[in-house]
């Protein structure tokens, strides 16, 4: 099953290979310099998004409540999720 889409992928790849070789050497580096842009435009806004990125808070296991202090009981979870504020 793997097979048949790894080869629809590489004669994909080789047609559009084909193709842009029929191009002129200027056309071709238009078009890189182009998808070279729309990569970095989606890096950064990926970046951007991130910055505004909340982890969620490690939650406790009934057995681990009493003896970490990195992690949040399921109670108080559940208190300042209803209260609106995540931390």
């Amino acid at each position: 099953m793997i097979g048949s889409v790894v080869r629809t992928d590489s004669m994909a790849l080789r047609v559009i290979g084909s193709g842009l070789s029929l191009l002129p050497l200027g056309v071709r580096l238009v078009l890189l310099a182009v998808a070279l842009l729309v990569a970095m435009a989606g890096c950064t806004v990926a970046w951007i998004d991130q910055q505004s990125y909340v982890p969620s808070p490690n939650v406790c296991r009934a057995d681990e409540v009493g003896h970490r202090a990195d992690c949040v009981p399921p109670q108080q979870l559940a208190r300042t999720q209803q209260a609106g504020v995540l931390r």
